[in-house]
């Protein structure tokens, strides 16, 4: 839905979407009418790959499917969150991982949403492949200072992804085979320039192209994963349109080779109905009712012990929003949200044959959380924009045994001011502040499956983020060349961290395991594109430095894992011609933070570690080159890529432990844990 206010006589109007064909016309004006732009979908193998779409707040970057299918990655799957890491302000929890860290927080602050609905576990196979079909993605936006206020419930930053809508026009369908997944995709009208339908799956098999390749973690190892997006949507006439989409998704692993008999299953599932409707020619709505869901369990039958350990959680949402254009300078936008979570946080029982295990389950945890915001856009002086509002979080969570409950009210006020200094030129100043009412409960850097959400309550308060951003952006005339520099500096209470020697396993009362304290993290962030002609691409460099401070703790302040002064990402795209295109992504960064032994001594005959601070080591710098050539059939594409093209052993993980079965002094040792080398892929896209 859209809205324009124009003077009378000829204006010449251009449409554009992500992912569209613009489209230029002339336009007679001398009332009130409703305009209908029927745009066709982009040729998914146009020779240009646009990297660098509006940015229209600062901060803010948007992706389209051309350009995460443009970054090679490893078996061929393009990656929506592996796409992200490329930008500046946004680093790896771990290496190879999609686990995000965005300007020095924790992944699980970042807001991930797919067509509105919340995604609680955005990853495959252990955080190193996206829960995100490339082919039924649109575009994803990464907001990182200022979040507009109709998005509320995390810290960190907001990726709102957007599922294509389907042709229609004309039916389409398309398949995908490769080394690591293979994918479908079916699009057409219903009814043709009123409806149409969107359905694509895949199903990804990494443990038996591990097996394959003779991985040492397993013999034979079991791992698979699997995706299904589906989307219809509907103009009624030509003030209401309707939408309706879901996901669900789903892992499974067994990792015999470290325990045998574990294994480990979960996944997700939403679902989104949305209702468009115009009022009039200056204001429009929108009505959501959405639900997520999201499940884990794992068994473990080794040892005699025998059990099922079983989560879930569920989020129900109900959403309104209005905009409404009162001039050509000014829009003000408002609504509300109404969120009701609860979640089993965990369930033991018995599983297989002969077992001690005694059932129990963990208190169920329930919240109800309400937002309410109002927002303008205002153009001011002929140079000077204002965006900027206020949204009111308010959260109740009831009390349960051994816990009390409580109500939090906490203001968020968001601003940014934008000047031009002339049509290329343009100084930003953002403040922005978000709160969480949701902590994640983790003691693993990577994001496994079996972390907890826990609502806030008395013993947890909401975190709260503030942030100021200072930022210059560069355009040439044409938009062939992009520059920005942003400063950001981010104070956020109230995050969360275990206590030293705590315990965790069927905890009823896990937060009383929990210190909470306050992180501080700022830095400069440089972005350079060019995004147009046959060379495309961008490269970006974050210098920045991450501290937590949390009481009771041994280490009072300290560096989490994802500190990373030192980002740097390169990305290349080059078409020979029409038929033949190379891409080429670098990333260097700095190692993560680790907690090792700094040294040993042997007492009574045991071998006993003295350990650093927490994460007071630091691992070597991640380095890594990767490839890939593209090459456009008629009816397909063939795309061959190297990562990791120099074989570079980046360390995933560092731990002690003994050479041999024998108890002395000489047989202690570090060992490194690196993922992966040099790894060939190959896919093949065709339409039939």
């Amino acid at each position: 839905m859209y809205s324009i206010s124009l003077e009378k006589g000829k204006r010449i109007i251009r449409c554009s979407v992500l992912g569209y064909v613009t489209q230029t016309d002339t336009l007679n004006i001398i009332s009130d009418k409703v305009l209908n732009f029927a745009l066709q979908p982009g040729d998914y193998q146009l020779k240009d790959v646009e990297v660098v779409a509006d940015r229209r707040h600062t901060g803010q970057f948007r992706l389209g499917q051309k350009d995460i299918q443009a970054l090679p990655t490893v078996g061929g799957e393009p990656d929506l969150l592996k796409s992200l890491q490329f930008l500046p302000g946004v680093a790896s929890g771990n290496e190879g991982a999609n686990n995000i860290s965005v300007r020095g927080s924790n992944q699980w602050g970042n807001l991930v949403l797919l067509d509105e609905a919340v995604v609680f576990n955005p990853n495959h196979a252990l955080s190193f492949f996206s829960a995100f079909n490339n082919d039924a993605v649109q575009s994803v936006n990464l907001y990182k200072s200022y979040f507009p206020l109709n998005y509320g419930g995390r810290a960190s930053s907001v990726i709102d992804i957007r599922m294509k809508e389907g042709n229609n026009k004309k039916h389409k369908r398309m398949a995908t085979v490769g080394l690591v997944a293979s994918k479908v995709m079916f699009e057409g009208p219903l009814k043709k320039d009123k409806s149409s339908y969107l359905v694509a799956g895949r199903f990804a098999y990494p443990g038996l192209t591990c097996s394959l390749l003779g991985n040492k973690f397993a013999p034979d190892p079991q791992m698979y994963f699997y995706d299904v997006n589906a989307k219809i949507n509907t103009i009624i006439d030509d003030r209401n349109r309707i939408y309706f989409s879901v996901y669900t998704g789903g892992d499974h692993t067994v990792f015999d080779r470290f325990v045998r008999g574990y294994g480990m299953d979960w996944g997700n599932a939403t679902s989104t109905f949305r209702w468009n409707h115009v009022l009039n020619h200056k204001t429009y709505t929108n009505l959501s009712a959405i639900f997520s869901n999201y499940y884990y369990r794992y068994k473990n039958y080794s040892d005699g012990l025998h059990y099922l350990w079983k989560s879930n959680m569920q989020s129900y949402q109900l959403k309104y929003d209005l905009e409404h254009t009162a001039s050509r300078n000014l829009k003000i936008k408002a609504g509300g949200a109404l969120h009701f979570f609860t979640t089993r946080p965990g369930s033991l029982d018995n599983y297989g044959g002969f077992t001690h295990v005694v059932p129990f389950q963990m208190d169920r945890r329930k919240m109800l959380d309400v937002g309410l915001y109002g927002e303008i856009e205002y153009r001011f002086a002929s140079r000077f924009q204002l965006n900027g509002g206020i949204r009111l979080a308010a959260l109740y969570t009831p009390s349960g045994p051994g816990y009390e409950g409580k109500t939090f009210i906490v203001p968020e006020p968001r601003a940014e001011l934008s000047y031009d200094l002339n049509y290329n030129n343009r100084l930003n100043i953002s403040f922005n502040q978000a709160s969480q009412n949701l902590h994640m409960l983790s003691n693993s850097s990577v994001g496994i499956p079996s972390d907890m959400w826990i609502p806030a309550n008395k013993n947890l308060e909401p975190e709260v983020m503030r942030q100021l951003a200072v930022g210059y952006e560069w355009n040439k005339l044409d938009r062939q060349y992009t520059f920005s520099m942003e400063a950001f500096y981010r104070k956020s209470d109230h995050i969360i961290d275990f206590k030293d020697d705590v315990n965790i396993f069927m905890n009823n009362l896990i937060e009383k395991e929990v210190e909470q304290g306050e992180a501080e993290s700022y830095g400069v962030e440089f972005y350079l594109s060019k995004n147009k002609g046959d060379l495309t691409g961008w490269a970006s460099y974050t210098l920045s430095h991450v501290r937590n401070r949390l009481a009771n703790i041994k280490d009072t302040e300290y560096r989490p894992v994802y500190d990373r002064p030192h980002n740097l990402k390169l990305f290349l795209n080059y078409n020979i011609n029409k038929r033949w295109s190379l891409s080429s992504t670098f990333s260097y960064c700095s190692g993560m933070n680790l907690t090792l032994p700094v040294g040993k001594y042997e007492f009574q005959g045991a071998l006993l570690y003295i350990y650093s601070s927490r994460n007071g080591y630091r691992a070597p710098a991640y380095h890594q080159l990767d490839l890939s050539a593209a090459y456009r059939m008629k009816k397909g594409t063939l795309t061959c890529s190297i990562i990791n093209l120099y074989n570079r052993k980046n360390v995933f993980s560092i731990y002690a432990g003994r050479g041999d079965v024998h108890y002395s002094m000489d047989a202690a040792k570090t060992y490194k844990i690196y993922l992966y080398g040099i790894v060939p892929s190959i896919t093949y896209s065709f339409e039939f």
